[in-house]
């Protein structure tokens, strides 16, 4: 009797699995899902976050200014909120100190105004933090000239020590990866348009060969780089040239 029950459940389970559809296929690896930390791949970040990042830089309503602390310390001032660049007025000739509380568990960004040390310390165990990826900036009309990735938990103290800087100042633009990707589709034909079946969404640069176009309902390469949306439909060739669904 027992066993007649388990399989009339297991059937039951079968036929709602069934009900509930095909599951879902992984999405890429270079995909970042609300990562806990930067995922592989990752060589340098896209100009998604870098423009958000240096719009806030160049927002004066968005600075705010902090003293940082003359040590290393967790209660030295607060750098958390979102949105915000941080005008950091450093000890003379040495390092200044802030602290940062991740809301969520990811990979941080910290932009800076220029090219100088950067150290981030767990308040909780004074263990330094390890650079996920650390590069130059160079955007048109920014101010922001380096950038560093951090992977860091949620809820956690972090100590962020920077400087010497020129001036005894410095500005800091902390940005939450997740918050700001983009989604690219695979351009195979190189048209610049991109297929809608294979694509990443990151903050960082994508992959060769991707682009923020898509619809390309022929994305082969060679054969495929003259069919796009952006193409002059031509009447009775049997192609759907521009890729909207008809021929003329």
């Amino acid at each position: 009797m027992m066993k007649t029950k388990r399989i009339a459940l297991s059937a039951l389970l079968s036929l709602g699995l069934v009900a509930c559809g095909p599951m879902e296929e992984p999405e890429s690896t270079f995909e970042a899902q609300d990562s806990q930390e930067l995922e592989a791949g990752c060589t340098s970040l896209g100009t998604g976050i870098t423009t958000h990042a240096c719009a806030h830089a160049g927002n004066p309503t968005d600075h705010v200014a902090i003293t940082a602390s003359a040590t290393r310390t967790t209660s030295a001032p607060a750098i958390s909120t979102k949105h915000k660049a941080y005008d950091l007025a450093l000890p003379s000739g040495a390092e200044g100190s802030v602290t940062y509380v991740p809301a969520t568990t990811g990979s941080y960004a910290f932009y800076r105004t220029q090219s100088v040390p950067i150290t981030v310390v767990n308040g909780s165990t004074s263990a330094t933090v390890a650079s996920a990826l650390t590069h130059a900036v160079s955007a048109s009309g920014c101010s922001l000239v380096s950038v560093s990735v951090y992977d860091l938990t949620a809820g956690t103290t972090y100590i962020v020590a920077t400087g010497p800087a020129t001036g005894n100042a410095i500005t800091v633009v902390p940005e939450f990866l997740n918050d700001t990707r983009t989604r690219y589709y695979q351009d195979a034909d190189g048209d610049g348009y991109g297929n809608n079946t294979t694509s990443v969404l990151t903050a960082c640069t994508p992959p060769s060969g991707y682009t923020t176009q898509r619809f390309d309902c022929n994305d082969t390469p060679g054969s495929g780089a003259s069919v796009n949306p952006g193409a002059a439909e031509i009447c009775g060739n049997g192609i759907d040239d521009n890729c909207d669904g008809s021929q003329c």
